[in-house]
């Protein structure tokens, strides 16, 4: 996941996301290969529920700047210790690495082919349901709206259901997408896109967060107004806890406890309070008009997206 937005999203040697909610195709790249070149990951449960499994018969070279983290929680073939610049550079000396991998890729690009077909399918029977729908379907907003932004932009996940449905759909180009890995600090995409914004007020910034994660942090719309900080906020509201919630149906057998949010806040009042414009989008036939008046005001401005809190990400 903290690698989203190294390479292009479309670039056709991206494969997606691994792990519990990776892509199938990026999962079977990975399962399938004969070695693995791991740099900068730290081989994490969410990425690899099962590593000795996962690792069986292949080469792991795990490079990373920090000798701790290789072979922490698997053991690499060849370790390397240094700045990934560096290492690729070595890499990069050697004539002899120049191999033929046409097959391989083929075979992958039809992995990947099954799952573009697979993904499509479903949004088709989204697109079909929408009339009996009164909910937003977040999968198709993300990919509409991270379409529409510029091609540097910078996408600002935060955490929970918003995030995974952010890692899985979000077209990257040539921007950055942020998010909060290891702990998985909930609240981070308001003040982490105020900070870029700050930083690099040249470039558009969008923080996706849930109705939950946004409450965490959602003060720093004060700190927003203070300093005139024009950055962009879409809450996926739902009602719920929802990654939570999620848990609690799979393992607890829908034993929902404290993850009900209720309709509170009412956004369009918070954004009243601190003078941001407010947008409300409650149908997926409005994705696109909501998007570009979202995108193309010039001032501070809030999002409200009504998603169905049975969808699961």
């Amino acid at each position: 996941m903290m690698g989203l937005g190294v390479m292009p999203t479309e670039h056709p040697l991206f494969y997606g996301m691994v792990g519990n909610n990776g892509q199938l195709y990026g999962n079977r790249a990975m399962n399938e290969a004969d070695m693995i070149i791991m740099a900068g990951a730290r081989v994490a449960d969410r990425s690899f529920s099962q590593p000795d499994l996962i690792l069986s018969g292949k080469v792991l070279v795990h490079i990373d700047v920090d000798p701790a983290e290789i072979g922490k929680n698997a053991g690499p073939t060849i370790p390397l210790v240094g700045d990934l610049k560096s290492v690729f550079g070595s890499f990069l000396a050697h004539e002899d690495l120049k191999i033929d991998c046409s097959d391989w890729r083929e075979v992958l690009n039809g992995y990947r082919l099954q799952g573009e077909k697979r993904r499509q399918a479903t949004e088709k029977l989204a697109l079909a349901l929408k009339t009996r729908m009164k909910w937003v379907d977040p999968r198709a907003f993300v990919r509409a709206m991270s379409l529409a932004m510029d091609d540097n932009a910078v996408y600002v996940a935060d955490v929970g259901q918003n995030q995974l449905w952010s890692c899985a759909n979000a077209v990257i180009r040539n921007g950055r997408f942020m998010t909060s890995g290891g702990m998985g600090t909930m609240g981070y995409a308001l003040p982490a896109a105020m900070g870029v914004k700050i930083a690099r007020p040249d470039l558009q910034v969008v923080a996706v967060c849930g109705d939950g994660g946004f409450q965490m942090t959602m003060m720093e719309l004060a700190t927003m107004r203070y300093y005139g900080v024009q950055a962009k906020v879409v809450v996926l509201k739902n009602g719920w806890l929802g990654l939570v919630r999620q848990h609690q149906h799979f393992a607890y057998h829908d034993r929902f406890s404290v993850t009900d949010l209720g309709d509170c806040p009412h956004l369009d009042m918070l954004t009243k309070a601190y003078d941001m414009d407010f947008i409300h989008l409650t149908d997926n036939d409005s994705i696109d008009a909501a998007v570009k008046q979202f995108l193309e005001d010039e001032n501070s401005v809030l999002m409200e997206v009504d998603v169905d809190p049975n969808v699961l990400a």
